[in-house]
């Protein structure tokens, strides 16, 4: 079974994903996934383990290949089916700023370098431009101070408002985040969340993995429930976590409620 495209809110979608397919040998883990993400969105992907939602995520980024479907992200579209130049997976890549589980940051370098790097490299920055801006989104995460420590004197979730600061110094169009509070403490968390809402205030298109329902019920203005590497059930976050139409989707959001 293939999905029908989701949309929302009648905008031209600045991501597009049409009947993607991704399988691991025998295991087909996304089977013919079609989502449209308007620019502005914040859209949460919700289901258990194994359904296929942090491998859609690294599909979108190119981390992970899928063997069939179409994407398109802001003007740079893919045919998956076929191979894929490094130049396109580079232009597609150059509108997504991507946070993981874990905070992958340089241990030998400061905070502000580990900033700065990516954008001397990728953007062609000065120096000093670089680091205005690195110093301008630390900032803006609440983490200013932090400039010249090393990561590993900074607490987990202090690493991660970092790793999310370095993705948006390269001007994003799309920011995904792949479960950014699942290696942290419930409180430390809630700081990563913080930031993650005024992202979100501000306009910028987000898609979240994330198991954290309080976030995607009041934050995210749209969830889609997938499993067995289908999209189960989407619709406007409340509606879907609260009153889920599929059975499937009942079963899960019990679940996570008794716990």
């Amino acid at each position: 079974m293939e999905n029908a495209p989701v949309s929302g809110a009648g905008q031209p979608p600045l991501v597009k994903i049409e009947k993607l397919r991704k399988s691991f040998g025998p295991l087909d883990v996304l089977k013919g996934i079609s989502v449209e993400v308007p620019r502005g969105e914040v859209l949460a992907l919700v289901g258990p383990s194994g359904s296929g939602k942090s491998t859609l995520l690294r599909c979108i980024n190119y981390l992970e290949t899928p063997q069939a479907g179409h994407m398109r992200v802001a003007d740079v579209s893919v045919d998956c089916s076929g191979p894929v130049d490094a130049k396109k997976i580079r232009a597609l890549r150059g509108h997504l700023g991507m946070v993981f589980q874990h905070f992958n940051l340089f241990p030998h370098m400061s905070v502000l370098q580990n900033i700065v790097l990516p954008q001397r490299r990728v953007l062609g920055r000065s120096v000093e431009e670089a680091e205005h801006i690195a110093l301008d989104l630390l900032q803006k995460v609440g983490l200013r101070d932090k400039a010249s420590a090393s990561p590993a004197r900074c607490s987990g979730g202090q690493q991660q408002r970092i790793a999310i600061a370095r993705a948006l110094a390269m001007n994003p169009d799309v920011m995904l985040f792949d479960e950014p509070t699942s290696a942290l403490d419930p409180e430390v968390g809630l700081e990563v969340l913080a930031v993650m809402t005024d992202l979100a205030k501000s306009g910028m298109t987000m898609i979240v993995v994330t198991h954290e329902m309080r976030f995607a019920e009041r934050v995210s203005d749209r969830t889609i429930f997938m499993a067995d590497g289908h999209i189960v059930e989407e619709g406007p976050s409340e509606e879907v976590i609260r009153n889920p139409k599929s059975e499937r989707a009942r079963q899960f959001f019990s679940a996570v409620n008794d716990r």
